[in-house]
């Protein structure tokens, strides 16, 4: 699940692997609105699940999407 959750990020950021575990929306000027919405996107296709508004919103790092997919998952 993370390594799928890697790979989005990784394509849709542009982005090489390296330390996309620490990956954080504040530090990456390339994670803008626009882009988060499409991993957000990306993420609920890739494992049919469905995110609130308000997790969206709350959606800061890479760790916060492991975290929110692994809960819906269960």
């Amino acid at each position: 699940m993370r390594e799928t959750i890697n790979e989005i990020l990784i394509e849709i950021l542009e982005l090489d692997d390296a330390n996309v575990e620490l990956l954080d929306r504040e530090k990456n000027a390339t994670w803008d609105s626009i882009k988060h919405l499409e991993i957000i996107m990306a993420i609920e296709e890739e494992f049919d699940i469905r995110f609130t508004a308000t997790e969206v919103t709350a959606v800061k790092n890479i760790q916060d999407l492991y975290e929110y997919v692994e809960k819906k998952l269960v």
